[in-house]
């Protein structure tokens, strides 16, 4: 972090804190410059700023700055990863309730879609990220979602398809997996921690299955690519044969030798959420939760 940058970040956490009676922003920046400098062997060490940085924000009780992505880059990511596999996404126009963002399609059929970006927050108290937080507003999302497709599709004629698009690598595919499982399963098929008795969990299990696809979409937000993507597919979904096909479609075009093709198997109090369609998805989630059916995309 170069000097610049550090004055920069100092003023933000100083714009979100800075009280009437503390010392003046002049003063602040000098004496955080100043502490740059006598830990650093020469005038400046960009590490040393950066870690003075955190401990700025750790005091002040600040979320570290993210590499974030605004809503039209994601869908500009989105549409552009879509054209490049024969679908073309379609803005949706925003009526007095609150309707999904888009709809995907191509010359043979049309799903709605609602995307949604997940951030991850620090405990400052514990220096761990808010997992637990995670998995809550994930569900969050769900329960939105369902009712934004229903608002706009109450009959559900076309298939609902959800995107997160997470630029946070510790906040991923996997983070998804423990939430709609009410947290991570071990071997014995244990849930540790057990979020599976909490209201978040319990209301959003039906919703689960309302959605027809989940697409869970790891970004790199300086270059403003995905470089990861998850399909969930629902099993029981009611448009089955529209979104094989469109994951077929969709996944037939990589972005990784790390994605994945999931079918969600969800029945309530169960910790048996997930179905492998990738055969080294096995060896990183339990694979007592586990199956395989390769008839989805055969």
């Amino acid at each position: 972090m170069n000097e610049d940058e550090f004055h920069k970040r100092i003023k933000e956490i100083l714009a979100i804190n800075h009280g009437k009676n503390d010392s003046s922003a002049q003063e602040i920046h000098q004496f955080f410059s100043n502490e740059v400098k006598s830990r650093s062997v020469k005038d400046w060490d960009n590490t040393v700023a950066a870690q003075v940085i955190r401990e700025f924000e750790w005091a002040t009780n600040t979320q570290p700055k993210r590499d974030e992505l605004a809503e039209d880059e994601i869908k500009s990511m989105l549409g552009e990863f879509l054209s490049e596999r024969g679908y073309k996404l379609s803005v949706i126009k925003e009526g007095t309730n609150k309707t999904p963002d888009c709809y995907i399609e191509n010359d043979k059929q049309r799903y709605i879609c609602e995307i949604k970006s997940p951030i991850l927050n620090l405990d400052h108290a514990t220096g761990t990220f808010k997992f637990k937080t995670s998995h809550t507003k994930l569900l969050n999302f769900i329960h939105t979602a369902a009712k934004q497709f229903k608002e706009q599709d109450p009959d559900h004629k076309l298939p609902w398809i959800l995107v997160f698009s997470s630029s946070h690598f510790q906040l991923n595919w996997k983070t998804f997996v423990d939430a709609t499982q009410g947290g991570v399963i071990d071997q014995k098929g244990n849930r540790l921690p057990d979020f599976s008795n909490t209201p978040a969990y319990t209301s959003a299990q039906l919703l689960i299955r309302d959605i027809d696809v989940y697409i869970w979409f790891q970004a790199n937000a300086r270059g403003k690519k995905f470089y990861q993507v998850s399909y969930f597919l629902n099993g029981k979904s009611t448009h089955i044969n529209e979104v094989v096909e469109l994951v077929k479609n969709l996944s037939h075009k990589s972005l990784s030798s790390m994605d994945n093709k999931i079918s969600i198997n969800n029945p309530r109090g169960k910790p048996r959420g997930m179905v492998g369609m990738k055969g080294d998805y096995c060896q990183s989630v339990s694979c007592r939760s586990l199956k395989f059916l390769p008839w989805f995309f055969t």
